[in-house]
């Protein structure tokens, strides 16, 4: 027990000081910050709706003096907030991912060697599917520990926006997160079927006809499987749409449905859906845009609602 209650005492005395280096399985973790003052920080912004940054995230990226780094699909609502003047976009596009990757690592370099407080703000949460562990180790080659500001992911903030439950008892008891592209563009292994399961794709709007096109004829989903489409979670531009596995692809083409979206699959898509009163059956299609957003602003606060 005093060997564990000594054990405790350093850990804590460690963590008031931000020069220590740590042991893990990779070798020595760097310190905080550099001698120059240089020090990194990942910052995840939530789906796109600023009232659901953290108090933390809200702190930072309205810091002056920091050197903001900001991923494209991070909303305008929240690029708004940003008072700096060394604010830069990464411009990660389809094809050029890897480069564009390799860009951010040399502004992140180049800012520490300045001796600047640099922010790496990212869509959603930085460790769900947001090379946000790549980024941290990369970030220890130039020798400094990034500190983590957790963010409201996509995966079950962007469904309850569009008013799915991604667990609802006697519907679905399970739910899985995959992402539509892995390492190098290619595609995750399926998740089989269950009829009490939901299924969460982020980053895969850009193949969504291939991918029901698999679930349905290797994973064994029914073709009548409800999807679900959330455009801009959390944004004035939201939409929602709502097909099934034969009819969701050709939607978010009729609809034009962009990134950053989340696709929901399940019977839990229904779970909320009003009937039509003609057919009896859930409505489908674009069904809302609706959603209140406080829009934070240098003099008043607005609440935008718009329906379709």
């Amino acid at each position: 027990n005093n060997n564990n209650n000594n054990n405790i005492n350093n850990i804590n005395n460690n963590n008031n000081n931000k020069d220590v280096v740590f042991e893990n399985k990779k070798g020595k973790i760097p310190p905080y910050e550099l001698p120059n003052g240089g020090r990194v920080t990942l910052v995840g912004s939530g789906p796109g709706d600023p009232d659901l940054l953290t108090m933390a995230a809200y702190r930072i990226i309205t810091d002056p003096s920091a050197m903001i780094i900001v991923d494209r699909l991070v909303s305008c609502e929240i690029r708004n907030l940003i008072p700096s003047q060394d604010y830069r976009v990464a411009k990660k596009l389809p094809g050029c991912a890897n480069q564009a990757q390799e860009e951010i690592y040399k502004w992140v370099k180049e800012g520490l060697d300045d001796g600047k407080h640099v922010v790496r703000l990212k869509i959603g949460d930085p460790f769900v599917f947001g090379r946000g562990g790549e980024e941290i180790l990369k970030f220890r080659t130039f020798g400094v520990e990034a500190k983590v500001i957790p963010g409201v992911s996509a995966a079950f903030s962007a469904p309850l926006l569009g008013s799915i439950p991604v667990t609802h008892r006697g519907v679905s008891n399970q739910v899985v997160m995959c992402t539509g592209y892995g390492k190098d563009n290619t595609s995750p292994d399926l998740i089989q079927y269950h009829k009490e399961q939901t299924i969460v794709f982020l980053m895969a709007v850009g193949r969504l006809k291939e991918l029901c096109q698999k679930l349905v004829s290797l994973a064994n989903y029914p073709p009548n499987t409800p999807v679900a489409i959330i455009e801009r979670a959390g944004c004035p531009s939201q939409r929602t749409i709502v097909g099934n596995m034969e009819t969701i692809a050709d939607l978010a083409i009729q609809h034009d449905i962009k990134p950053p979206s989340t696709i929901v699959v399940g019977e839990v898509v229904n779970v909320l859906l009003e009937i039509d009163d003609q057919t009896g059956q859930q409505v489908t299609g674009l069904i809302q845009n609706n959603i209140n957003v406080t829009i934070p602003s240098s003099t008043t606060t607005t609440t935008t609602t718009t329906t379709t």
